[in-house]
């Protein structure tokens, strides 16, 4: 027997036209084997003799590849194939064995008769089936085989009735529950649609099988079929009102995709056309197996006829047991294409085909022959290597011989027949007649023709038999964006794609390849958007890599590893899940590295929306390890870094870089030898190609004085015994394609496998859950962790000051730039997990507070008043500090309070506001106690109240309105004020429409009673000090300011919420609370629009629009704003503490100058919240003096009053506390230089 395997050839198959059953037989003319051959036998002492032309056999081959009802010229494709194979395999295999190919004289003749008459003329000679070609024609054939102990090669049929261990059938192809497998997994995996249905005939040979099958494999992937179309396939077509039913149910489920696996029959075809016809589905993909092809594709386009509609590329899906003829990406493919194309040439008599290239322009017919070619190349090397060609018994074991056949670069097989369990551990294939591994997928586009999906083939190797065995996991849907208008992020978030996807890049089924990440075009600013609208028609559960704010808050998605185009800092959200090093967690690193190295400032340019809280952090981290803030820069983020700001060497962190920033960095480091620069990890990567090309170009060594912070190991590291970049160069082999980004896209791949492996079903919800339940992985040599979710109070004591984490980076490693250029450098500061422990800085004054003191010293006496009110308050009570939130890196959640048009009703009704506003205060501190929250201070009517937890701070808020609602307030004057004011508004504003005033009394009765308080909630991180005097803590910074702008614009009875707030709370909490999204709303001093929630704390309550043209405090010396509480103390006479506070002021400010008033008051206003009146001279004059301490005095008193007449357990202590909030324009970003801290 020869070495190399060759194939067989046939004549020349012609169709005369009188369709004789014909014999072609192989031309004779096999040579002795020469000396050559005689010589081996000799040498071997082998006992066979030479092998003569007497010695050739000859072996029919009967073709059954047609009938069944299959047109002509699908069995014309199918018999050109395999007489294509066969004429090309004739020479090779002449010395060995001729076939004789028997065809039917017409395809007309019945298949039993052409089996039945050739069976007896071969008498027991070698007889080899090809086909049959249909269901009804296997089924029949398939016990007549056993009877006279035939093979039957390459049987086509539909039908999972003769699959299965039998070895009269021999396959090449893999059975049609494998298609079904690959079809359900496409429709699931890339198409992403979340309703699949499936239609199928009951009592038929096909669908009922598969329709269990189909459910099995969705049940795997932890999805159901949405709905099932199944209808008797009887000879009763006259049922329309049962289709019709049937048809309404099923549609009614809204099906996406359909697996379409009913029979060839009138009623399939009645369904394709319904599919077709209806709005409902005509847009719903279809997907088949490659034995319904035909009748689907001749069906599709009747059906587009009969409704005047166009076909849609790609929307019909089909599965394939071979490669298309077109795809010479194959060898195998590229050989049948010579060969087809020589049969062709030399074939006339194919007169079905106009020319030899038709199977490159017909996709259908050019699949088919593929089919029949491949079933000749596979009879051919059964015949080379089979021990007998005459014996037909020993034929068909030799087929089971542990047979494999390689055609170019297609395997087929293994076949085994009967083994021991011994054997079969050993390796050994035990009752296999399948040869087929692989399933192929193409889909349908313009004039029917067939393109390939790769992305939908198929395989589990030869260790599997059929695809039984084979186990589906449920998959993970994600999506990296590519950004359309941001060229960094779209090259970031391509790299990081690409090491993502590196571990799927095969179709082989693994049951630990459940990631599947999609690219989605879009853009950076639509990308939030696009993802909303998305969220119906495709599953989408995470998102990976560069992303905005915006689409961080798009709820009912998990983040993995999101990253910012510029930096910001990360706060506990559940749905947010960093991998990899925080914000946070490199500045702590970095301030430890400069503790090492003995450095004794460190100055800080950062570009942020967040600059100023980042700059807190960092301050933090420097103090921890005794390291001094330097100066600082904050630059919004359209603000360029100039060669100004970095003005002298030293340590520098310059944070949220752009593409020019590179270069300036680099000439700052040459121009400053001693100068040393820090990035973030996520500046790298975003700019890795610039930051290459700016500092590889050349040989100073500034690439040693630039840093960053890493937990990944060295991604270009050939020596690596990292099995990370082991298993990351074996999965991306090209050092091309190495980069920071691309083995971060890998490690979450990584990391992703592990979460999976246990899940049986997978959404967000369950990863969120699935990650803090691990708690921690290790996946290769990298260990992420711990994630939790609880946070550290045991009956009622908090344990521990921050015990909720959704960061896991450890091992967190400084590199030098040089590093990356250099692997074999070592890191500049070994890797260290960081504990995130700060140090308490020792308070110190900063110079405006010194010169605060002085010039407090110089009047102290004009708060005697006050202070002898509030000492007398502070003696009936002590501060509750324990509910205070005391930790600088812990979100704090802050509500500000006011009652509406106090001033006025103040003015009006003196006498029932005192009582009124008692009961207001007796209700709020009760109800701040009940919450666990903590009353920071009050300013006249106004509360600040700080909260651990938002959802306490949420509920108190509710309560509030739910309280003062129910609350007696023992006459109906303040329901008759808010009427008045609102017709009068009405009246004087044609677009103002009032909201409650012309409510039904009972109605209103139901919705509003007495005092009405605007609330505002916001959550942040705070500059949070503890004052001596008053022994309480008060908070400071832009997140009290957004909390106090918040309340400023809502309207009387109203809650606002900031976005902050708003995710801060869980999925369940957000559904607990009743939010209506007011969309972004522009606050004055912020820069960018905020998004704001309504709170429905009282169901049905209607509110005026937001009051945008109120603010809190003066913007500059030329406006003035109105008061929360507070109008022009003109309009008001002063009560007998505000008096006595405006004598003092006059007599101590009498000898000083306007200017010098002016420098004395103005910090008092700002303190109070006192707004300056209006002026028309840059000067401050006599008047102007006087009518600026009114105000304070009517604000000072009129507060002292009320705390005097206090019946609660509060402290009012903080009235004098230096701690008052400061509420200002304090611009959150500088171009010039300013203190840190």
């Amino acid at each position: 027997m020869p070495a190399v395997l060759y194939g067989l050839s046939s004549a020349p198959h012609t169709r005369a036209s009188s369709h004789r059953m014909r014999h072609v037989t192989l031309q004779r003319g096999a040579k002795v084997i020469g000396s050559l051959l005689l010589l081996i036998m000799l040498t071997v002492g082998s006992l066979a003799r030479p092998i003569e032309a007497t010695d050739v056999v000859t072996v029919k081959v009967l073709s059954l590849m047609y009938g069944a009802g299959s047109p002509n010229d699908v069995v014309d494709s199918l018999n050109a194939g395999l007489g294509a194979s066969l004429a090309a395999r004739e020479d090779e295999v002449s010395s060995m064995f001729k076939v004789s190919l028997i065809q039917p004289s017409s395809y007309d003749e019945p298949i039993e008769q052409l089996f039945n008459t050739t069976v007896e003329r071969t008498n027991n000679e070698l007889l080899v089936i090809v086909g049959p070609l249909g269901n009804q024609n296997v089924l029949w054939v398939q016990d007549r085989l056993e009877v006279h102990d035939l093979v039957a090669f390459a049987p086509l049929s539909y039908s999972d009735k003769t699959r299965g261990w039998n070895p009269h059938f021999y396959y090449p192809s893999v059975e049609p529950d494998a298609e079904l497998l690959a079809l359900v997994r496409y429709a699931i995996v890339f198409l992403r649609v979340p309703r699949v249905g499936f239609m199928y005939l009951k009592d038929t040979h096909f669908g009922e099988t598969s329709l269990l099958f189909a459910r099995d494999v969705m049940s795997m992937m932890g999805y159901k079929l949405c709905g099932t179309f199944a209808i008797e396939g009887g000879d009763d077509r006259s049922e329309d009102a049962t289709f019709e039913a049937e048809w309404k149910q099923f549609v009614d489920t809204r099906p996406q995709a359909v697996l379409l696996f009913g029979s060839p029959h009138d009623l399939t075809a009645k369904f394709i056309t319904k599919m077709v016809t209806d709005n409902r589905t005509a847009g719903a993909y279809v997907l088949t197996v490659s034995n319904m092809q035909n009748f689907l594709l001749k069906n599709w386009k009747n059906a587009l006829e009969v409704a005047g509609a166009n076909l849609k590329p790609g929307q019909i899906v089909i599965t394939g047991t071979s490669p298309l003829a077109g795809d010479a990406q194959y060898e195998v493919i590229q050989r049948f294409q010579r060969e087809m194309t020589k049969h062709l040439e030399t074939n006339k008599d194919w007169g079905g085909f106009a020319k030899p290239g038709h199977f490159s322009t017909n996709h259908n017919d050019g699949e088919l022959m593929v089919l029949g070619w491949l079933a000749g190349e596979l009879l051919v090397r059964a015949l080379v290597e089979s021990v007998s060609l005459t014996n037909r018994t020993l034929f068909k074991a030799s087929l089971y011989n542990q047979r494999r056949y390689l055609i170019d670069d297609m395997v087929i097989g293994d076949f085994g027949g009967e083994c021991s369990e011994d054997a079969q551990r050993q390796g050994a294939v035990r009752r296999c007649n399948q040869g087929g591994n692989i399933v192929y997928m193409k889909k349908v586009v313009d004039q029917y023709h067939l393109e390939p999906l790769r992305e939908g083939f198929l395989t589990w190797g030869t260790s599997r038999c059929f695809s039984e065995g084979v186990r589906v996991g449920a998959p993970l849907s994600g999506v990296v964006i590519l950004a359309s208008d941001h060229t960094v992020a779209h090259r970031a978030n391509s790299r990081y794609f690409s090491g993502a996807t590196a571990l799927s890049r095969n179709d082989r089924i693994w049951e630990d390849d459940r990631l599947f990440l999609h690219p989605l075009e879009s853009s950076l600013s639509g990308a939030a958007t696009d993802l909303h609208d998305n969220r119906d028609k495709i599953v989408i559960s995470a998102v990976f890599g560069v992303v905005t704010n915006d689409v961080l808050s798009t709820e009912g998605l998990i983040f993995f590893d999101p990253m910012v185009v510029f930096p910001q800092l990360s706060m506990f959200r559940r749905h947010v899940i960093h991998f990899f090093p925080t914000l946070a967690q490199e500045l702590y690193v970095f301030a430890r590295y400069l503790s090492h190295s003995e450095s004794s400032f460190a100055d800080a340019i950062i570009r942020s929306d967040e600059a100023g809280e980042i700059a807190k952090v960092l301050a933090m981290s420097l103090v921890t390890f005794g390291v001094s803030p330097g100066f600082g820069v904050f630059l919004d983020v359209a603000s360029p870094i100039r060669e100004s700001h970095l003005k002298r060497g030293g340590d520098t962190f310059v944070l949220g870089l752009t593409a020019p920033d590179v270069k300036l960095i680099s000439k700052h480091l040459e121009t400053h030898p001693e100068a040393r620069v820090f990035i973030t990890f996520t500046d790298l990567v975003l700019l890795y190609e610039e930051f290459i090309s700016e500092f590889n170009a050349t040989t100073s060594t500034k690439a040693q004085r630039l840093f960053f912070a890493t937990s990944l190991p060295h991604w270009a590291d050939n020596s690596s015994k990292s099995e990370t970049i082991t298993a990351y160069h074996r999965a991306i082999p090209d050092p091309k394609q190495w980069s920071p980004m691309s083995l971060r896209g890998f490690a979450i791949a990584r990391v992703m496998q592990t979460l999976l492996a246990p899940m049986k079903k997978v959404n967000a919800a369950l990863l969120a859950e699935q990650v803090f339940w691990q708690t921690s992985f290790v996946v290769d040599d990298m260990k992420y962790g711990p994630f939790n979710d609880v946070d550290c109070v045991a009956n009622g004591v908090q344990l521990s000051s921050n015990c909720v984490w959704n960061y896991g980076a450890t091992d967190i490693a400084v590199w030098s730039f040089a590093r990356v250029l250099n692997p074999s450098l070592p890191v500049a500061e070994d890797p260290i997990t960081p504990s995130m422990e700060y140090k308490k800085p020792r308070e110190q004054l900063t110079s405006s507070e010194i010169a605060g003191i002085v010039m407090g010293s110089v009047i102290a006496l004009m708060l005697f008043a006050t202070l002898g009110v509030a000492l007398l308050c502070s003696r009936r009570n002590k501060r509750d500090n324990d509910r205070a939130p005391r930790e600088p890196t812990d979100p704090v959640t802050l509500i500000f309070t006011d009652i509406e048009n106090s001033t006025a009703q103040w003015a009006a009704h003196p006498d029932l506001m005192t009582e009124a506003v008692a009961a207001h205060h007796r209700l709020i501190r009760a109800l701040v106690l009940s919450h666990n929250c903590y009353e920071v201070k009050t300013i006249g009517d106004s509360f600040m109240i700080a909260s651990k937890h938002p959802s306490q701070a949420v509920q108190l808020a509710a309560d509030v309105q739910l309280m003062f609602l129910h609350n007696d307030w023992g006459t109906d004057v303040f329901d008759n004020f808010y009427r008045e004011l609102e017709e009068t508004n009405a009246k004087e504003d044609n677009e103002y429409t009032s909201p409650t005033a012309c409510l039904d009394p009972e109605v209103y009765s139901r919705l509003w009673s007495g005092l009405r308080v605007r609330i505002g909630i916001h959550t942040g991180l705070c500059d949070i000090r503890h004052d001596e005097v008053t022994k309480g803590y008060d908070y400071y910074g832009p997140a009290t300011n957004m909390a106090a702008r918040t309340e400023s614009v809502a309207n009387g009875g109203q809650v606002l919420i900031t976005h902050a707030t708003y995710m801060s709370l869980s999925e369940s909490e957000r559904q607990q609370f009743g939010v209506t999204a007011l969309g972004p709303v522009a606050l004055r001093g912020v820069p960018q629009p905020v998004q704001l929630y309504q709170l429905s704390a009282v169901p049905g309550r209607t509110f005026a629009a937001l009051r945008l043209d109120r603010e809190y405090f003066f913007e500059d010396e030329n406006e003035t704003t109105n008061s929360t509480s507070e109008n022009s103390s003109s309009r008001a006479e002063l009560g007998e503490s505000a008096q006595m506070i405006m004598t003092s002021l006059q007599m101590l400010l009498s000898t000083f100058k306007g200017p010098q008033r002016e420098k004395l008051l103005t910090p008092y206003c700002e303190r109070w919240r006192v707004p300056l009146p209006r002026k028309c001279t840059r000067v401050w004059d006599e008047e102007y003096c006087q009518e600026v301490m009114r105000r304070i005095a009517a604000k000072v008193g009129h507060v002292a009053d009320h705390c005097a007449v206090g019946q609660s357990n509060h402290s009012t202590s903080t009235l004098s506390s230096a701690s008052v909030v400061i509420i200002s324009e304090n611009k959150a970003f500088l171009d010039t230089c300013s203190s840190m801290l």
